[in-house]
């Protein structure tokens, strides 16, 4: 933002007309004309003044340029943060779902044809566990996305309880058998995690803006 710019600016902000800013400082309205579309600059007597007429100091009007960048910066920065946060938000949805899907194929037990007899694939469960073992870890790790120490202690607490409940749901889904019902307790714990208690307790309004 130039000079001239500035000026028109905090004119227009006071809703002073340039005839008025004319007459104040004993110029001509051309003068203040020239002055805003920077054909001409007012010299340093009529920055003193221009500066009073407008409440503002002197520095704030000649440094416009550098007052515009670093209001930029900020800007861009806040931007940036607003950017990161729905990103690391939408990361952990994405953990957290993926975790739970890895819970409920645990309780399902796997089999393989030997012969013309079904024995437990112990492979594909073990691949099924490592892969709930990489989700969890993944799920741990978006903590500390949280900046706030307080509140990341608190989200731990709150994570480890869910965790708790899931994984006592899925135990009593694979020993009863439970199959799809075992996939509604499950889904049900889920979305009331993800679509209550974490934008309400853990700061977390996935895919959404932070206000």
């Amino acid at each position: 933002m130039s000079l001239g710019d500035n000026i028109r600016n905090k004119r227009q902000e006071l809703k002073l007309s340039q005839e008025y800013v004319a007459d104040m400082l004993g110029v001509s309205r051309q003068a203040v004309s020239k002055w805003e579309t920077g054909q001409s600059e007012p010299t340093a007597s009529n920055l003193i003044a221009l500066a009073d007429i407008f409440q503002t100091s002197l520095s704030e009007l000649v440094d416009s340029q550098k007052n515009s960048s670093a209001q930029d910066t900020d800007i861009k920065q806040d931007s940036k943060k607003q950017s990161d946060f729905i990103l690391h938000t939408n990361l952990s949805l994405i953990a957290i779902s993926m975790q739970a899907g890895a819970l409920y194929s645990c309780t399902q037990i796997s089999y393989s044809i030997v012969g013309a007899e079904k024995i437990p694939d112990y492979r594909f469960s073990l691949f099924k566990i490592a892969f709930l073992f990489f989700c969890s870890v993944w799920m741990s790790r978006n903590l500390f996305y949280e900046e706030d120490p307080d509140q990341r202690k608190k989200n731990s607490r709150i994570e480890l309880l869910y965790c708790i409940v899931q994984a006592i749901i899925a135990l009593c889904t694979y020993h009863f058998n439970l199959g799809i019902i075992g996939l509604v307790l499950l889904s049900g714990v889920l979305f009331f995690y993800v679509l209550y208690i974490n934008p309400k307790y853990m700061n977390r309004p996935f895919g959404k803006k932070q206000y």
